[in-house]
């Protein structure tokens, strides 16, 4: 099938790891001018356009300096033209594992819900004047099933993606008044990365998370990937303003 992508420019952020880095394979697979950003890690970076091959280009992103989404933009677009798919898919770190919520003056809460939170917006904001110029244009917002389920010590990571399911709604009726511009929010439950099955956590989250499931075990990221694809694709024109579920039917 004939996804509609091919020589489409795409923003990915955060592909250099995990979940990105499928995403950004799975893009270029389809054809698509792929631009995908990092923080710091320009070694993996660099690992991640060689394996893609195809037009992919990273991009240093920092989300909390100011004006940094912008800049970003702006740059995608000196480089492969206006983006017409947006993959928001960073997340900055959110808090110390042991943050307490009674105890929020130890650490910058503040700025870490903001730089999660305003980054998306940014970066969303930036790019739909060229969508609205072109009448077509997707946007794609990566959460978490941790929204729904809730875990203590989570909950500053679930009130930024919470976020991004409001953001999202909302951004579908404003730009789908422009085009054909179309906008979801993603969820996933805990996932099969490259990155995932080396922490000294992932055999036990593992089983909590695969006997929630119907089918008895984790998504792997790649078939995240597949289906993000489908949705920022010519082939969806119907499917805006929702939440998809791609933990693997994991319930709570």
């Amino acid at each position: 099938m004939d996804l509609g992508l091919r020589d489409r420019t795409v923003l990915i952020t955060g592909g250099s790891g995990g979940i990105g880095r499928e995403l950004v394979h799975a893009f270029a697979a389809e054809g698509a001018q792929v631009a995908f950003t990092y923080h710091a890690d320009d070694r993996s970076a660099r690992t991640v356009e060689e394996e893609a091959g195809g037009a992919v280009r990273s991009f240093r992103y920092a989300m909390s300096e100011p004006g940094a989404g912008v800049r970003l933009v702006g740059e995608v677009l000196n480089w492969g033209g206006p983006v017409e798919v947006l993959v928001n898919n960073a997340l900055s770190p959110m808090s110390p594992p042991d943050a307490d919520i009674g105890k929020l003056e130890r650490f910058p809460w503040r700025e870490s819900l903001r730089d999660n939170i305003e980054s998306a917006v940014e970066l969303s904001g930036a790019v739909l004047e060229h969508m609205g110029e072109a009448k077509w244009g997707r946007f794609v917002h990566v959460s978490s099933s941790l929204v729904a389920q809730g875990k203590s010590g989570f909950e500053f990571y679930t009130t930024a993606k919470a976020a991004l399911h409001g953001f999202s709604r909302s951004l579908a009726f404003s730009a789908g008044a422009m085009g054909e511009i179309l906008s979801n929010v993603v969820v996933l439950g805990l996932t099969r990365t490259a990155r995932n099955v080396r922490e000294p956590w992932y055999p036990e989250y593992r089983e909590e998370f695969a006997a929630l499931s119907p089918l008895g075990d984790l998504v792997d990221a790649a078939d995240v990937a597949r289906m993000v694809v489908m949705l920022a694709s010519a082939q969806n024109r119907v499917v805006t303003g929702q939440e998809v579920d791609l933990s693997g039917g994991v319930t709570w």
